[in-house]
């Protein structure tokens, strides 16, 4: 086009398009950077992680077949991230707590919303007598009392999700079951709904084991709620998003994220690494997570580092 020889109309429509289309490839580039950066700084920290270790009768892989997901997968996935409109973390207490349960609760959504890097929030309790004798059993050989959670994602919290939320998740002390076929679930979450639930039942007592308890449930509530990010059960590494079928398989898996994990938090939500970091520290160092109050030292140190030449 001749833009000197056109009406005034047609250069503002040129101009106009000039802009949109500097601005189109000025994000496309940038969201490029991004994805290399991350990708560069979690490579740092590959010689903090252990690799995945030789799959045990009982495992979770040893009965689920999974491909795994890269974190370049992870984002050509269009996954669920955080938004202007969808920028905050909700924890659903469902059922009766005691105090130290409540604490636990509490201390939940704090490390949802530093592990995430958005602003927490928890609701109101709600009585297990939402839940309906349709889905509810007693277990047919260890006679506990449970819930089924799918029935609590699909018509307990869906129809609860504030607007705002990127996630919706329960926190109960009843014991789960997904379906008869099973026995319990720790946890459960939809990766399309932003829907999650997740139990304290098998976490110890709070009471004599407060810490164990607590760490055992900020790894679920993580868990999870990096499955409503839409991240996938990791099969390269030992990591907090590895699948796991019983307590002794959970127990072995880390409450941080493998570097091939850890990046897609890091992009889903726009967070400063050093500061995510830095905020899990101090948490961690304030309630007694020494393991894991060391390994996001270690890791902070790592990704201040000048990358090698």
């Amino acid at each position: 086009m001749n833009v000197a020889n056109s009406s005034p109309i047609a250069r503002m429509q040129f101009i106009v398009s000039l802009v949109l289309v500097v601005v189109v490839c000025c994000g496309t580039r940038t969201c490029a950077q991004s994805v290399k950066q991350f990708q560069e700084l979690s490579q740092r920290l590959t010689e903090l992680h252990r690799p995945m270790g030789p799959v045990k009768p009982g495992d979770w892989l040893n009965s689920h077949n999974e491909s795994g997901q890269t974190f370049r997968q992870y984002v050509k996935s269009r996954p669920i991230k955080l938004t202007r409109k969808r920028n905050k973390l909700y924890v659903l207490p469902l059922g009766t707590f005691d105090e130290n349960q409540k604490k636990i609760v509490d201390l939940s959504t704090e490390f949802l919303g530093l592990y995430f890097g958005c602003e927490s929030k928890t609701m109101p309790t709600l009585p297990l007598e939402v839940i309906p004798n349709k889905a509810r059993r007693v277990h047919p050989n260890w006679g506990m009392r449970q819930i089924k959670s799918t029935y609590v994602l699909s018509d307990v919290l869906y129809p609860r999700l504030p607007k705002d939320a990127a996630a919706l998740i329960a926190l109960t002390s009843s014991d789960l079951y997904p379906d008869d076929n099973w026995n319990f679930v720790f946890g459960q979450a939809s990766l399309k709904n932003r829907v999650g639930v997740w139990s304290m039942f098998r976490n110890g007592d709070p009471e004599t084991e407060f810490q164990k308890c607590l760490k055992r449930t900020l790894q679920t509530a993580t868990h999870e709620t990096g499955h409503m990010f839409s991240i996938e059960h990791c099969i390269a590494f030992e990591c907090n998003m590895c699948g796991s079928n019983n307590r002794q398989e959970s127990d072995r898996r880390p409450l941080y994220l493998c570097p091939e994990c850890l990046p897609k938090i890091w992009w889903a939500t726009k967070t400063d690494p050093n500061s995510r970091f830095e905020k899990l520290i101090k948490f961690c160092e304030t309630h007694g997570l020494k393991t894991e109050q060391e390994y996001f030292t270690k890791a902070l140190a790592r990704i201040g580092e000048q990358p090698k030449r």
